[in-house]
């Protein structure tokens, strides 16, 4: 939830050494989400693999309305624990808003991994080992071609729709391994690492909200206003939104997005923040997650989940989605939709 407010050919392609290598790539099944394709999923979906650097489980829930009817599912993931080659995994949560926010979260869980295999070409294509400042160049490229795409793309209403976007992608041989994150949003991406005996967390991405003050300061330069919701009594309800100067439009709760048409006029945009952390061996796993996680649960919660699953990646999962799913109903009528991704690293 956070969305749009609402009540409740160059000649490299013609190579086929190339075009097996992106075969390749992109044949590792490790794309899942809520909607499969365009359609309406309401329950469960669930992916999980290794190789001999990690071992991962994923887990999607569609969320709950108290109308008793069921909800479609708008959060999506990528799960790809060998992209191209064993050395390379992409994993990434997109968690959709508005009405058609399943369609773009959709959109955009099929076309990150298509669009980021063509970007790794061009980054293997200019050097035999491609630099970390060269792979995160391309991946903020990757947001910023598939939001511009799916504004073209005409059959999907992103006017008022649009979708979170957060992803990392492992890579490196053992003793080198690095991971890099791209996001757009306030899904998230931590790691769990080990410091003292005891285990910490790392937030590898930074939850892009409207009140933060460099979102903000951009978004009032381009005319949008950055406030919650005023009751008939004057008071604030919830979070800071994103408004058009003299609109209740669009009400959006986060400052960066794929899709939102209407919000990107007023400063909202896709260009992912981007961070670089070196894997040791403190750190013992990684979690993505929507905002269906993090709404209730802090990252240090999430850890203590993660550490009480000795070692289980399905179990893992499972207990956040259950603990999120919990808190949702003591706090609220509605459930959001819940996805996490549980990684954990078995080679650094």
């Amino acid at each position: 939830m956070g969305g749009a407010f609402s009540k409740k050919g160059s000649k490299r392609d013609k190579d086929p050494r190339t075009q097996d290598k992106q075969n390749r790539r992109l044949s590792v099944s490790g794309i899942a989400q809520g909607p499969q394709g365009d359609s309406n999923t309401t329950g469960t979906v669930t992916d999980k693999g290794q190789n001999e650097y990690l071992r991962f489980s994923a887990l999607s829930n569609a969320g709950y309305e108290p109308d008793g009817h069921k909800k479609t599912n708008q959060d999506a993931f990528i799960s790809f624990v060998e992209f191209g080659e064993p050395a390379v995994s992409v994993f990434g949560v997109f968690d959709g808003h508005g009405a058609c926010g399943h369609h773009v979260s959709a959109y955009v869980r099929r076309e990150i991994p298509r669009i980021l295999d063509k970007e790794l070409l061009k980054a293997e294509s200019a050097s035999a080992r491609p630099n970390i400042d060269s792979v995160a160049k391309h991946f903020i490229s990757v947001f910023e071609r598939v939001n511009n795409a799916l504004e073209a793309d005409k059959s999907i209403d992103s006017s008022l729709s649009g979708t979170t976007a957060v992803s990392g992608i492992v890579l490196g041989r053992a003793g080198n391994r690095k991971i890099i994150t791209a996001n757009a949003g306030d899904s998230r991406i931590i790691i769990g690492y080990e410091e003292g005996g005891q285990l910490k967390a790392k937030e590898l991405s930074e939850d892009q909200k409207p009140d933060l003050e460099c979102e903000r300061q951009r978004i009032l330069k381009c005319g949008g206003r950055v406030e919650p919701l005023i009751d008939e009594n004057g008071e604030p309800i919830g979070p800071h939104r994103v408004w058009l100067p003299n609109m209740m439009l669009p009400g959006l709760a986060m400052a960066r997005s794929i899709g939102d048409d209407i919000a990107a006029t007023v400063g909202v945009h896709a260009t992912p923040e981007i961070k670089v952390h070196d894997l040791t061996e403190r750190d013992k796993f990684m979690v993505v997650a929507s905002d269906g996680v993090w709404e209730f649960l802090s990252s240090e919660d999430v850890v203590e989940i993660v550490k009480g699953c000795a070692g289980d990646a399905d179990r893992a999962c499972q207990e956040i989605c259950a603990r999120s799913y919990r808190e949702w109903r003591a706090e609220e009528e509605v459930v959001d939709d819940i996805t996490a991704v549980v990684i954990y690293f078995t080679k650094v």
